[in-house]
């Protein structure tokens, strides 16, 4: 399914919307893809710079849709409503978010709104977000010299074809973007200077094995420290307990199989750690809101 139709399937209804305005204006035009690269390069589905001028409120109410948006506001302003809190869309502030984690909202909330937005996927991206307490959603203010800003005034300028070098371009600055975003955003680099090795092993680990059995009783074992004070501190640090990040890590993994493979379920709920099936397909759907089967026939769809 192109972006664009993913785009108008994940409406929650069809908003009453003034004269010129459409779903579809929300989020800019749909970029050409390449089928060499979008499977593991990051990738522009949609984007561009949007400026409303009705002078009347209106919102769109979506579905969870695979995809992240990078939205940054220019003048003027918007709200995001997620997960039950509302969320001031500020001049000089960038949102990321993911847009597959729960249903949302934007809405106007200025008689002019002048945004840049972009809709963008990956296989990386799951990853960044592991790296962090991330949940669903990141506001970060920007400067007038943030690298960050001068990375999405590149985007705007790239050139929008379908070439091999153009993509590439694409997919470096994007990259550029996320890895400052995450290291403004969450503070990265002072982290890491007061984070214990020990912890930044730990997490390291789950990354890397978390198909692997886990028990907080082993890592008791070998670091040789009291599991109730590593589930303090991994909380302090990354924003939430070990067994929920592995968990989350083991989700994220699945989904990806599920959109890229036609193995069954059990398989790959055995290949991604779970050693209970059902128990895998509460969890699939307590994250993302739908049974595994049904998050693969949509992806197909």
């Amino acid at each position: 399914m192109d972006f664009t139709s993913s785009l108008l399937e994940a409406l929650a209804d069809r908003p009453s919307l003034p004269e010129g305005v459409s779903p579809l204006l929300f989020a800019g035009r749909p970029y050409s893809r390449l089928k060499e690269t979008e499977e593991n390069l990051l990738t522009i589905l949609s984007g561009g710079t949007i400026e409303t001028e009705t002078g009347a409120p209106y919102s769109f109410s979506f579905h969870p849709f695979e995809c992240r948006m990078l939205l940054y506001t220019r003048h003027g302003g918007g709200t995001l409503r997620l997960g039950g809190r509302t969320h001031s869309l500020k001049e000089g502030t960038l949102l990321y978010q993911n847009c597959a984690g729960a249903p949302f909202q934007i809405a106007v909330s200025a008689p002019v709104w002048h945004y840049s937005v972009f809709f963008i996927r990956g296989t990386l991206l799951p990853y960044y977000e592991s790296l962090v307490p991330f949940e669903n959603a990141l506001l970060l203010p920007l400067s007038p010299c943030s690298p960050i800003l001068t990375g999405l005034e590149k985007l705007l300028q790239t050139k929008e074809s379908i070439t091999l070098g153009d993509k590439l371009t694409e997919a470096s600055i994007l990259y550029d973007i996320m890895t400052r975003l995450w290291i403004e955003g969450f503070a990265l680099e002072a982290r890491m200077e007061t984070c214990p090795s020990w912890l930044l092993e730990i997490k390291q680990s789950l990354d890397v094995f978390f198909m692997h059995p886990f028990r907080l009783d082993d890592l008791e074992k070998r670091y040789h420290i009291s599991k109730y004070r590593i589930c303090r501190e991994f909380s302090a640090a990354f924003g939430m307990p070990p067994l929920k990040y592995v968990n989350k890590r083991r989700i994220e993994a699945a989904r990806n199989l599920l959109l890229s493979s036609d193995k069954h379920i059990h398989e790959i709920a055995s290949e991604t750690g779970f050693e209970n099936t059902n128990h895998f397909i509460h969890l699939f759907k307590k994250e993302t809101g739908l049974t595994p089967l049904v998050y693969r026939n949509k992806g197909e769809s």
